[in-house]
Order: C-alpha cells, then structure tokens, then sequence
C-alpha cells in the first residue's frame, strides 16, 4: 500500500471537538482524524491530558500520548471557568461533533447538558462516552477497562487471571463511538439535524461478547475457560510451542484446512492437544511457517518481529512519530502528522472567535 503524501480523506471539512481524556476518546477521535476529520483537542491549562504524564519519553513527550494524538491541534483552555465555558461554547458554534467522556451529569453541572448543547446547536453530533451509560443502576460508578471487561464477562471467560494487554473495553467504546459519530453524520446529510449519542462502553464490550454469551445460554452453562471451540478447546485452533522455543498459531478449522495440513506436514496423529503439541517440538517455528503456509498456520511474532515483518513494510504500516517508529492507522488517506503541544493551537483557533482572547490569557483561562 502507498500512503499519499497529504492528509485527505472523507471526513475533510468535519471539526470535531474533544473533550475526552486517557484512551477510549482520543482513541475514536485519533480515527475521525485519520479519516480527515479536523480534530481540536480541549486540555486543561493545568498539564493537559494525564497521559501526557505517561512513560516511556521520546523528545520530551510520552510515547503514548503521542501514539493517540498524531493529526490533532490542542487548546489549552479551562472550562472549569464560566469564561472558559463560554469560550468552548463560541467554539461549538464552528463544529459538527463534539466528543465528551466525563461521568454522567459533569457537563450538565457545568450548563453544558448535551441536550441543552443539542437544543442551541441542532446540528451538532454530541458523543457522550461513559463506563456504563447515562443512566441504570451503575451509570454513576467510577470504572476503568478491567472493570468494563468484568462486568461484560472477558475475564470469566478467560483463563490469564491479569489484564490483557489489549484494553477490550476502552477500544470497543472508541469503535462503537467512532462508528455511531458516522452514522449520525451521514443521517445529518438527510435530516439536517445532529443528535446525542450515549456510548457505555460496557456496552460495546458486551455486543463483543454477544455470540459467546448466546452460546453458553443456549446450552444452559457457565463460561469453559480454556476449553470453549476457540479458546482452546479444540487441537486444531491452538498455539503450540515449536524446537526453538516460539510460539506457533495453528488454526485449521475447516475441513480442507485439516486436509492441507495433513498433506503437508504428514502429520498422521489425532486432531487433539497432546499429539500435535508433541508433534510440532520436532522442528523450529519458521519451519513449520514455510512449510504449512496454506494451512492456516502463522507465527505468534514478538515486538521486534513484528516491526520486521515483510508484509507489514510492504503494506507501510509503520510512519516516523518522533523519531520512532508507530503503526500507522489503517485507512491509509495519508501520513500523520505529529502530536500537539499541550495549547500549541490556542491562538490559531480561538483567534477567529467572538471571544476578548487577551483578557482570557490574562485570567489564565487559556495557556
């Protein structure tokens, strides 16, 4: 894949406004960014985002931060302060979307209800990102992904007893976010009208869930860890250990698949976990890689691996962000720019405001 030179993409002329802090938010609005959204970042004076504070360092700046904010512009603004709410008002007067994640009834404390937002700017898409909803027995308990994903089920279904490294929750309330920010827009183009989306990120944790829980509810039990068809359970959807110590991704689910291997590899034991663990230590993993490439069997590579990867560098999957390389989002509408100084953007676009931008900087609502 060659990745244009400029930034462009279908969501070239949508501003959106970002509230959110951590992952979840910047997360969905790194994608409305990568799809050519203008995106504005709204940080307190005070530090900014916390994951600014996040190690490792490159150049002075968090790694991670930096990984979740490529393509935005920041503005060092308090909304805390009735001039600062004002400010953001002015601003939410020039955007199509607005993404918040503060707990249910913050921004109402603050006169700035989503649907109060929403009666004032009809046309404005209004994302309220939140653990558990805006309301239910939980919509007012603090939370953070582990929690997401135990409420949803994750981690009885799994055997690891610690977080994944994958944040299960925080990514399926970004996608869904992201995914419901899209369709509100193209119902928009019709309507005329934006609208208030409520995001629970539990939620969307859950509908990943959704065909597991409807399995084990049909055959009235309780989750298998280990044990359920693609957890484990099965000797043909597994991850074995080869000679050299690597870890092998064996998945030859289908028929033909099984058939293939078989040919291939002239296995002739049974389909189950002991045979073909015992199996597989007879050779190095890139063997078993290069021999059985169309059997659905693939490597489980390792951090460097993974930046060595022919079809990753075929593909450029990778771009500069500061002085390191990141994996690139996967739209491919053109190459990130870097992550913004906390307030490096304030002036570039409260500018162009109704707002006395002097006085403000003199109160230090905006930095």
């Amino acid at each position: 894949m060659k990745l244009k030179t400029q930034r462009t993409g279908p969501l070239s002329g949508i501003r959106v406004v970002d509230l959110s802090r951590l992952l979840p938010g910047p997360f969905c609005t790194w994608y409305l960014a990568a799809l050519g959204a203008e995106v504005i970042r709204i940080e307190r004076p005070e530090g900014g985002d916390p994951t600014r504070a996040l190690p490792p360092f490159r150049e002075g700046e968090s790694v991670f931060h930096a990984y979740l904010n490529r393509q935005k512009a920041s503005v060092a603004l308090d909304t805390r302060d009735p001039r600062g709410q004002e400010c953001l008002l002015e601003l939410l007067g020039t955007a199509d979307v607005l993404v918040e994640s503060f707990r249910p009834g913050v921004m109402a404390s603050a006169s700035l209800a989503p649907e109060t937002l929403s009666e004032r700017f009809p046309r404005l898409v209004i994302a309220s990102m939140t653990g558990y909803g805006q309301d239910g027995p939980l919509a007012d308990v603090p939370g953070h992904d582990l929690n997401f994903c135990g409420y949803a089920g994750v981690i009885a279904a799994s055997d690891a007893g610690e977080p994944s490294i994958l944040q299960m929750g925080d990514y399926a309330g970004a996608l869904t976010a992201c995914v419901s920010i899209l369709a509100a827009l193209f119902a928009r183009e019709r309507s005329g009208k934006g609208r208030v989306l409520d995001i629970s990120m539990t939620e969307a944790t859950l509908a990943l869930m959704g065909p597991h829980l409807a399995a084990v509810r049909a055959e009235d039990r309780n989750f298998s860890p280990s044990a359920e068809p693609l957890t484990g359970g099965l000797g043909n959807y597994r991850v074995y250990r080869c000679r050299d110590g690597k870890q092998l991704c064996f998945a030859p689910l289908e028929p033909k698949f099984w058939l293939a291997f078989c040919q291939e590899s002239g296995f002739t034991g049974a389909p189950n976990e002991a045979d073909l663990a015992a199996f597989f230590l007879q050779e190095d993993r890139d063997y078993w890689v290069a021999s059985l490439g169309q059997a659905c069997v693939s490597p489980a590579l390792t951090a460097d691996e993974i930046f060595e990867q022919a079809h990753f560098r075929g593909r450029a999957c990778f771009e500069q962000i500061l002085g390191i390389e990141m994996v690139r989002d996967p739209f491919g509408y053109g190459a990130s720019g870097p992550s913004p100084k906390l307030g490096q953007d304030t002036d570039r676009i409260l500018s162009g405001l109704a707002v006395d931008l002097k006085s403000l900087y003199e109160a230090g609502v905006v930095a």
